[in-house]
């Protein structure tokens, strides 16, 4: 057999012009091997003769165990059972060249999307050091697969409630959603899924019908089917949150904010096109979204307090004052916020999350308005207490007091106090008045018993009262008949005659 060195100093020889005769007498090979030689393009191998294998037999065994899917360990044992004497590494070899041969080979189809038929939806968890703290952050990423545009939106929460925030915030940010969103298989969208069978969440089923999208969940252990927007996250790692620190919360989404901007800029390398080009084309084929946000958590609703409060996991947060009384709804954002809204599903406000036990969270202006109609009510009552009694003495006196001793609602205790006025002459209120401002009780309590004092005592020749304001007092029976107590006195006629009728001695 020619040599490594000898078939390449015949070929080369033949470069030059050398004839076989010549180059077979220069070598010392035979002429027919020189021939053979300059035939081949690769220098000759050695190959071992093909002898029979002790496989060979046992061959249609094997392709049923590859058919069905079992080990080669396990078929081995079933051919050693059956009889088979061959080597280990004999079976061995067989068994790879057959596998090989049959198995699928890993190739895939790029699947592109035209524009607003395909959103893929996904997050990541990152350590970073806000404010000096480490921090377990969540970011969540929604991508528009035609035109590669991507919403990253962080939060502190990986719970339902934060992924469809998530979620919400991309469709929010790119103005409307997609026809099909791709999705994993954690157990916030699904409960089940084997082969084709899939049974999806009850809340993401309303989620998803609320924005109009038919989810579609990845085949488990392939990656490939939603890799565009999981690629992005290995871009975001190292081009912005590797060894970076932030002073707070803000800082950091505002920085992450500034950073999608200018990713949305970049050529993209399959599209050769910069994915904001792309979105201003895809933009118009996106589906309208729903005037007001999902609102699917009807446990998170809350019943606002007189005092304009709601309770949310321990901790009260104030709510503007028009809702006293009402429903809204409560729930948390990015994990560090409190969000009310109204049954509406306008925003109300938002409030950072507290520790439960903590002080109640108020906001001065949600009760700016409603004592500006305090302060407007208590006004024009006490317009119509001057008009009546004037602006000095003993009348001007109490109106003073009573608004000290009553500085939150003042109304409310000078309204009853005209009411009560309002049923008794000028005279006798002023006096009331003025005996309250001796006793320093202004009150309308103290002032309803002195005006009926007074009223009891009033002489005859005071103008009567309408009817219709006179002052309400209470009726007491306080003469009877002498005779009425004729019976209970011993020894009387009248207790004798009542013993009798009783059947008593």
């Amino acid at each position: 057999m020619i040599t490594l060195e000898q078939w390449q100093r015949v070929r080369h020889l033949n470069a030059l012009g050398w004839s076989g005769r010549r180059i077979a007498q220069e070598l010392g090979l035979n002429r027919r091997t020189v021939a053979r030689a300059l035939a081949l393009t690769e220098p000759p191998r050695y190959q071992r003769p093909e002898g029979a294998s002790a496989v060979e037999p046992w061959k249609a065994e094997v392709e049923a165990g590859l058919r069905r899917g079992l080990r080669g360990s396990r078929v081995l044992h079933d051919l050693r059972q059956a009889g088979y004497t061959g080597s280990r590494s004999a079976f061995y070899d067989y068994w790879a060249t057959r596998a090989a041969a049959t198995k699928t080979p890993p190739a895939a189809c790029r699947f592109e999307t035209d524009p607003g038929e395909q959103a893929q939806f996904d997050w990541a968890e990152y350590t970073l050091s806000l404010g000096g703290v480490a921090h377990k952050v969540f970011v969540y990423a929604l991508l528009l697969g035609y035109s590669r545009a991507v919403h990253w939106f962080p939060s502190l929460a990986s719970h339902q409630e934060a992924v469809f925030e998530g979620m919400e915030a991309g469709f929010q940010h790119f103005g409307g959603g997609c026809r099909f969103v791709v999705i994993d298989n954690p157990k916030v969208f699904l409960g089940y899924h084997r082969g084709p069978e899939i049974r999806w969440n009850p809340n993401f089923q309303r989620f998803a019908g609320y924005y109009r999208f038919q989810p579609i969940a990845c085949t488990p252990r392939h990656p490939q089917a939603k890799g565009k927007v999981e690629n992005p996250f290995g871009h975001l790692e190292q081009l912005f949150l590797r060894e970076r620190t932030w002073p707070d919360w803000a800082q950091f989404q505002a920085e992450l904010a500034a950073f999608e901007s200018e990713w949305g800029q970049r050529i993209h390398g399959t599209t050769k096109v910069a994915p904001a080009v792309r979105f201003a084309e895809e933009r118009a084929a996106l589906l309208p979204l729903p005037p007001q946000p999902f609102l699917g958590w009807h446990e998170q609703f809350r019943h606002v307090s007189k005092d304009c409060l709601i309770s949310f996991a321990g901790v009260r947060y104030s709510v503007p004052w028009p809702y006293a009384g009402k429903q809204v709804l409560v729930r948390q954002s990015q994990g560090r916020e409190v969000a009310v809204f109204a049954p509406s599903g306008q925003l109300l406000v938002r409030h950072l999350l507290r520790p439960g036990g903590s002080p109640p969270v108020l906001l001065a202006e949600h009760y700016a308005g409603l004592r500006r109609r305090h302060h407007a009510a208590f006004a024009g009552l006490a317009r119509e207490f001057r008009d009546r009694y004037g602006d000095a003495g003993a009348a001007e006196t109490f109106l003073q007091r009573l608004l000290a001793q009553h500085r939150h609602h003042p109304e409310v205790p000078l309204r009853k106090t005209l009411e009560l006025l309002s049923g008794a002459p000028a005279s006798v209120g002023l006096k009331a008045l003025a005996e309250a401002v001796e006793y320093n009780v202004c009150s309308p309590q103290f002032l309803a018993d002195r005006l009926r004092r007074n009223l009891l005592a009033a002489p005859a020749s005071l103008p009567p009262v309408a009817p219709a304001a006179q002052l309400s007092l209470p009726r007491l029976d306080v003469e009877r008949p002498l005779d009425g107590y004729g019976q209970a006195l011993p020894g009387s006629a009248a207790s004798g005659s009542h013993l009798e009728e009783k059947g008593l001695p």
